[in-house]
């Protein structure tokens, strides 16, 4: 009983723990179902949250920042770009084209389908390679073919045709087969660019210069003038294709750019490349390294002609330096002028006193004239007409020992310490030593009087020179006179007067009659002509004389003057640097420059006619000198002309005016100081000195050019005048 109670309770345990176990897996299955529908859940809530935000993000870019996408989308694709404006021409005085801007084309091709379809490709791909070889027959029609085949299966949208296309040739490949649909239809591009050109070749090449607008770097009127020349650029609108390129979107530009103004120069393309020519030959003749020639007009500065040469590594030459401008040099013995103003202004020296030559020690240094054994005793004219160094350079010690400091101020006075201020960038900056300097020395002074211890650049020395043909005022020198737009003048530029008066009427008297002086017995024979008169230096500077152990003397040849001297119309210096050949001196190396020059502008300037009207005969169409008043007259009625209305008494001399014409000023009569006697005829002449108890001595005929003691000098009866005569 026992046994069948425990096996019936066991019974009942058994099916209460099944009970219980299912229970347990049924609440097990029911709690697993719970989990997964809250993932299910989370799932859903996490992706409604993500399509919400994407929801306002969308409306965040669409409404909020659109503008601004849009804008920087178009900012990715589309730009502006400057189109450059034509760049102003550079024109002669004569008009002729110095510098000008030839536009030239680079042409493209859009093959895109998109531009381009299909059918209209094929349709005209080979009458455009027929077209195209026989523009360019450098590639032939079936290279041309497999070009544009190959790009138009890459779909290229910037295919290039041809570089540096003409506008002539530009308007042949406008009427090509496809090419004449245009950009849109016929993927046709042309990209315009400028390229300057020298129309004269190398003719004042180194003055016009160049300028570069991407480094800003440049040289001569193209950068002096780079802001009236350049204008003001366009804009247009390009979009990016393939290939990082840009292309434009329209044909015609959104803002028109403004061209640039011309430059009229002073330049008279006619006598330069007389100059160039006549520099070039010396220069090949003589070998020379480098050279330099300028041309001016007297009474304006205006710069006629310039050139520089200078020798290439190939034995030809080159304008590569403007060495007229931009090279301080010593200059030898044209300085000789300048030391002699400042002698005559401080000393009032008669130039008939003496001074030695040959050789002369100041300390323990000689000084050496080019001909070492000398002339012997010389006047102060003489020897400037020599060109001695040992004349002059012992007047300025005499003169200036004590006073050196004078000496430097009247040289800076002359403008000689200071640039001339030039518009051409690179003008080389003068050296005039003075007595503070530490390297002044004993000998500087009688140095510096005849061109060394001194720099200036030729154009200083030219400027010089200058003055004295203009009465004494020296102005800057110019290289152009108008800015203009068409025809119209933008602005326009007048002479600037750098210093008023370079030294006293009485000082200038004197050295233009000694530079005369040169011409006719000096040591610039060689510039003389019968049709007109040259006033003139020369000069031979040794430039290694400094430099122990040279194995070879070098020198700078060089001539400077102005012509006709009666009448300065124009003044030139020609410098030429180590010259070879055996020939060093200024009058045979640079001389024959100066005389080409100088005919070819008194032939073609000035005797040419450059004043065609028929004129009545009047006293500027006379060869007539100075002398009694009244034979004067008696002349005049005699060719029924108009006479002068001239105090009959009275003792005139003939002279030349400012205006080119001729008037007649009376001889002032004094007994103890000698009148200016200078184009008066010989009988007159000689009767006035004779009269004063004057011994006369002639040279030459004509009337009197010139006299020696000059107009103004104290005279003493039995005392010798020398009439020079022409």
């Amino acid at each position: 009983m026992v046994e069948e109670e425990i096996s019936m309770a066991s019974k009942v345990g058994r099916k209460n723990g099944r009970k219980e176990a299912g229970m347990g897996k049924q609440a097990e299955k029911e709690s697993g179902k719970t989990g997964f529908w809250w993932k299910v859940y989370l799932v859903y809530a996490f992706l409604l949250v993500f399509a919400v935000a994407i929801l306002v993000k969308m409306a965040q870019v669409i409404f909020v920042e659109g503008d601004e996408l849009l804008a920087l989308s178009d900012k990715q694709s589309l730009r502006y770009e400057e189109t450059e404006a034509v760049r102003g021409n550079i024109y002669s005085a004569d008009s002729s084209l110095l510098a000008v801007s030839v536009p030239l084309f680079n042409v493209r091709m859009d093959l895109h389908p998109s531009v381009v379809s299909n059918d209209t490709f094929f349709k005209y791909l080979r009458p455009l390679c027929d077209s195209l070889h026989a523009l360019y027959p450098s590639k032939s029609k079936e290279q041309y073919r497999q070009y544009l085949l190959s790009a138009r299966r890459a779909k290229k949208r910037s295919l290039l045709i041809k570089r540096d296309v003409s506008y002539m040739e530009l308007s042949r490949m406008r009427t090509f087969p496809l090419f004449e649909k245009g950009q849109f239809r016929g993927g046709f591009i042309v990209e315009e660019y400028e390229d300057r050109r020298l129309p004269n070749g190398y003719l004042a090449q180194r003055t016009i210069g160049y300028y570069n607008e991407e480094t800003k770097v440049g040289v001569g009127l193209e950068r002096a003038y780079n802001s009236d020349l350049e204008g003001t650029n366009g804009l247009r609108l390009t979009q990016k294709v393939t290939g990082n390129l840009w292309r434009p979107i329209r044909s015609e530009d959104e803002v028109e750019p403004e061209n640039g103004h011309d430059v009229i120069t002073t330049i008279d393309i006619r006598i330069q490349d007389v100059a160039e020519a006549a520099l070039k030959e010396c220069m090949e003749t003589n070998e020379a390294q480098h050279g330099c020639v300028v041309l001016m007009e007297v009474r304006t500065g205006k710069v006629v002609a310039i050139a520089n040469l200078r020798k290439q590594p190939d034995g030809s030459y080159a304008e590569v330096m403007n060495y007229a401008v931009g090279e301080a040099v010593e200059p030898g013995s044209t300085f000789k002028l300048a030391s002699t103003i400042a002698i005559l202004e401080e000393s009032h020296l008669d130039t008939s006193v003496k001074v030695p030559t040959g050789r002369l020690k100041y300390y323990s240094r000689w000084m050496n004239d080019s001909h070492r054994e000398g002339w012997g005793e010389l006047s102060f004219l003489e020897a400037f007409e020599k060109s001695s160094n040992v004349g002059i350079s012992y007047l300025a010690n005499e003169v200036f020992h004590n006073k050196q400091q004078r000496f430097v101020d009247y040289l800076c006075k002359m403008h000689l310490d200071r640039p001339l201020g030039l518009e051409i960038a690179g003008e080389g900056e003068p050296y005039i030593k003075n007595p503070s300097d530490k390297t002044w020395s004993g000998i500087s002074l009688p140095w510096m009087s005849i061109g060394y211890e001194v720099q200036v650049t030729p154009m200083q020395i030219l400027s010089l020179y200058n003055a004295v043909a203009n009465n004494g005022k020296m102005l800057k020198p110019m290289f152009v006179q108008e800015i203009r737009r068409g025809s119209e003048v933008v602005r326009s530029f007048k002479p600037t007067v750098l210093v008023d008066k370079i030294c006293s009427d009485r000082t200038l008297s004197t050295v233009q009659a000694m530079l005369q002086g040169v011409v006719e017995r000096g040591t610039a024979t060689n510039l003389r002509n019968p049709l007109y008169e040259v006033a003139a230096k020369t000069g031979t500077a040794q430039m290694n004389y400094g430099q122990r152990g040279s194995e070879r003397m070098t020198y700078r040849a060089s001539v400077v003057g102005y012509f006709p001297a009666d009448n300065p119309r124009y003044s030139c210096i020609v410098m030429i640097t180590n010259p070879q050949k055996n020939r060093i001196y200024g009058g045979s190396v640079a001389g024959p420059v100066f005389r080409e020059i100088a005919d070819k502008v008194f032939a073609t300037l000035m005797k040419g006619g450059q004043d065609p009207q028929p004129r009545h005969l009047g006293m500027e169409d006379t060869y007539m000198a100075g002398g009694c008043a009244a034979d004067i007259e008696e002349v005049y009625e005699g060719l029924g002309m108009e006479s002068p209305q001239l105090e009959p008494t009275t003792f005139v001399r003939l002279r030349e005016s400012i205006g080119g014409g001729k008037t007649f000023d009376e001889v002032g009569l004094m007994k103890d100081v000698l009148p200016n006697l200078a184009g008066m005829g010989l009988r007159d002449a000689t009767y006035l000195l004779e009269r004063y108890g004057l011994s006369v001595r002639i040279q030459g005929k004509g009337k009197v050019k010139r006299q020696e003691p000059r107009a103004g000098s104290p005279c003493r009866r039995g005392q010798t005048v020398w009439l020079y005569l022409g």
